[in-house]
């Protein structure tokens, strides 16, 4: 009978234990799902081919055709850079102190705006008691090498590193693929004008759903590319403090100082999530007492009661 009766708890704990990690998971992640699917369904039932599906279809056709400009004009507006051009991807970062880090935040991205950019993102926080502060700007290539020159006059650099990564053989390469996909396009076209039967107009229209879908895919690709040789990337660091900032030079030199700061910021990362832990720890103490209860309830329901003799 006892070893009954531990299996039976044994078995109520863990059905406790998997419903908390149901409720966590709801809590944390939502209920809620979401589906996409990129495929389309073309099939037709034979009530629908005999309720007039077929010349709404033809009337798809045409509109299919129709459409072939306005991929033309998006594609010149893709490929309008010069072919000779490299395409360059240039981002920097800056580590650098500062008397006062909102208000040099406030000057980079004032300086930003002018120039024609775009903050991306910025925040101030406390590393112990010193500021902390860090911008993310997009500014225009022509002034890149300026605006860094600039941004770096705003205070003292402790370390800046600035790269740049050609992506005009990428740019070539997708430009191809994309040409290649457009005379394929051009064909299945060709193809829906002679069609006549409906599963044939069906087919090809299937073809051309994801041909179509490539040469977005591509158009896209490369857009991005240019848009991000046009816009390059600065990241600053500000603080009153150097011993906060990162360092985010590229050099292979040994920077043991770099690495106790490195060291110092983790030390904090955990402090910090051991923190947030017991928080939480804290908070949930009502459902812990709720399983306790239970566990306790079930114990008292499977043990044997004495009998007075």
């Amino acid at each position: 009978m006892q070893k009954n009766w531990k299996i039976i708890l044994g078995g109520a704990i863990l059905v406790i234990v998997i419903a908390l990690v149901w409720i966590m998971k709801t809590f944390w992640l939502g209920t809620s799902s979401m589906s996409y699917d990129e495929s389309l369904n073309y099939g037709l039932t034979k009530g629908e081919m005999t309720g007039g599906v077929v010349a709404p279809m033809m009337a798809e056709r045409n509109s299919l055709v129709a459409k072939e400009e306005s991929y033309g004009v998006a594609e010149d507006a893709v490929q309008a850079s010069p072919a000779q051009d490299r395409l360059i991807i240039k981002t920097g970062s800056i580590s650098m102190v500062v008397e006062n880090v909102r208000e040099a935040i406030a000057k980079i991205s004032q300086y930003t705006k002018d120039k024609g950019g775009f903050v991306v993102s910025s925040n101030v926080d406390k590393v112990g008691v010193a500021p902390y502060g860090e911008i993310i700007v997009r500014i225009p290539v022509t002034v890149f090498d300026s605006g860094v020159v600039d941004v770096k006059a705003m205070g003292e650099v402790e370390s800046e590193t600035v790269s740049g990564q050609d992506v005009t053989e990428e740019f070539v390469d997708l430009d191809s693929q994309l040409k290649n996909l457009r005379a394929t396009e051009t064909q299945f076209l060709q193809i829906m004008q002679r069609a006549v039967k409906i599963e044939d107009v069906l087919a090809v229209q299937r073809e051309l759903t994801w041909v179509r879908r490539d040469i977005e895919t591509m158009m896209g690709r490369m857009k991005y590319l240019k848009d991000s040789a046009s816009l390059s990337t600065l990241t600053v660091y500000l603080s009153t403090d150097p011993d906060v900032l990162p360092t985010v030079d590229d050099t292979n030199k040994w920077k043991p100082w770099a690495e106790v700061k490195s060291a110092a910021r983790s030390l904090l990362g955990v402090g910090k999530g051991l923190v947030n832990f017991a928080i939480w720890l804290v908070v949930y103490i009502p459902l812990w007492l709720v399983i306790g209860l239970v566990v306790w309830g079930v114990v008292q329901l499977i043990r044997p009661r004495k009998t007075n003799i």
